[in-house]
């Protein structure tokens, strides 16, 4: 975690707990209450804007009768979204034209503002659909919309989802235990994987690395963003489940050795890929138009995913590279032919993984043309950057098959379930290579990297 976002995190939660012992049978008062106050104090920027737009949100669901204004609600919410992610583009550009776009001033940035809109959109676009009805206290909308870990990491949730959460939040020993597991997880990944895996990637970036060589900071970068993004959601969900607050996952666990795009993305960024397709997929195909160009469609809902991350060239074009694969692998039916033959699994893992690094060159490039002059650079590895950072790199292989051979042990369960359903000698025996591995391992301060809160 970055330096403030572990220290607002920690006053968030106990400030929550403290909160839990005044507003014991109401415990979703005592997180919205510790909520408001984290924002206020460490984010008031953020706090305004978003707190101006649950008012908002309030008054329009409750307008719910008039759809014709909840829809003109929902378009003013995506038209400051996109307002502000021109706005971002704008001054990343500028930072690019002052030659410092990798450590850029990002205090202008709104935090949380699309989990935000997307979270108060979902709730517009349900009570327009008839599926839930407005909720009579603001209260409860605010509790909602500004859940300070939701807010700060997500994932998206509906309403009627995170409001049972909050209906049944109380701190137990169970939820507090299996609380600070999924934190211990979440700490493991980013200080001690994450934060090694940017500082290897940074190094090749500003080398002399060139030619196709350059798909190896691809190749990192995209182990960066899994253990980066993922580590994220772990903490805040073992923040939230201390007070018996279940968030969902957002990644599954070895998503990282997927076969193909398909199966990629039924396990990356999962919240969000729901979320376009039943608010935008499957409400686009009520029209005839769309119903008759479904492969169109879904080029324009990869589109806009890539354009979700920032309004930009390089994003537009990461989104239709994406949609191109996605559509390829369907034409040639290629998840079910893959999913019928296991000979040739390290293979086609291989493929993804290849494909996977180019479009992590896309993603992460100042601009196309840059990429393009590096890979145009004759064939070169800097030998002399793993020879500096032989040590990280040793690092850096030990951790990440530690941390898949923790993923197959626990398979389909949560690491937090999965450590309780051990005896606890064994319990303890797991937890001891993740402490040491934060002591002596980690990284906390000299080059940390908060890449997740960008988006």
């Amino acid at each position: 975690m970055v330096q403030i976002g572990l220290f607002s995190s920690a006053f968030f939660t106990l400030l929550a707990i403290i909160f839990c012992f005044i507003f014991r049978k109401q415990t979703w008062i005592a997180l919205l209450g510790s909520s408001l106050l984290t924002l206020g104090l460490f984010m008031p920027v953020s706090f305004g804007f978003l707190l101006v737009g649950t008012i908002i949100t309030y008054f329009l669901g409750n307008k719910s009768q008039n759809t014709s204004k909840i829809g003109v609600g929902i378009g003013v919410l995506i038209g400051a979204l996109v307002s502000y992610k021109l706005w971002e583009t704008w001054m990343e550009s500028r930072s690019l034209s002052l030659g410092d776009f990798w450590n850029e001033d990002k205090t202008w940035q709104i935090m949380g503002l699309s989990f935000f809109v997307f979270n108060a959109i979902s709730y517009l676009m349900d009570i327009k659909r008839g599926y839930i009805k407005s909720t009579d206290s603001i209260f409860k909308l605010a509790a909602y919309l500004l859940y300070f870990p939701t807010l700060y990491a997500g994932p998206l949730h509906r309403f009627n989802y995170l409001n049972e959460q909050f209906d049944q939040a109380k701190i137990t020993k169970k939820s507090f235990n299996n609380g600070m597991r999924l934190i211990l997880w979440g700490l493991f990944k980013n200080f001690v994987v994450a934060q090694r895996l940017n500082q290897l990637q940074i190094e090749l970036r500003q080398s002399d690395i060139g030619g196709w060589w350059t798909l190896l900071i691809g190749f990192i970068f995209f182990f960066y963003l899994y253990f980066s993004f993922s580590s994220f959601v772990d903490f805040f969900q073992g923040v939230s489940e201390i007070f018996n607050v279940r968030l969902k996952d957002n990644f599954h666990k070895r998503v990282y050795l997927s076969r193909n795009r398909h199966e990629f993305w039924r396990g990356w960024h999962i919240t969000l890929n729901e979320w376009f397709r039943d608010y935008f997929f499957y409400w686009q195909m009520k029209f005839k138009f769309w119903r008759d160009k479904p492969y169109l469609l879904l080029l324009l809902t990869y589109l806009l995913i890539g354009l979700w991350h920032g309004i930009t060239v390089k994003f537009f074009i990461w989104g239709f590279l994406n949609a191109c694969w996605i559509l390829m692998e369907k034409r040639w039916n290629i998840p079910e032919r893959m999913e019928n033959n296991n000979s040739y699994k390290f293979l086609e893992i291989g493929y993804h993984l290849l494909i996977c690094s180019l479009l992590a060159l896309v993603f992460i490039f100042p601009s196309i043309e840059g990429l393009f002059i590096r890979i145009g650079k004759p064939n070169f590895l800097p030998m002399d950057v793993f020879l500096f950072q032989k040590r990280n790199v040793v690092i850096i292989m030990a951790m990440c098959f530690m941390v898949d051979q923790y993923h197959r042990w626990s398979k389909d369960l949560r690491m937090d379930v999965y450590f309780e359903s051990l005896p606890s000698w064994k319990r303890r025996l797991l937890y001891l290579p993740l402490i040491l591995s934060i002591i002596f391992f980690g990284i906390f301060m000299k080059g940390m990297d908060n890449y997740y809160l960008k988006f």
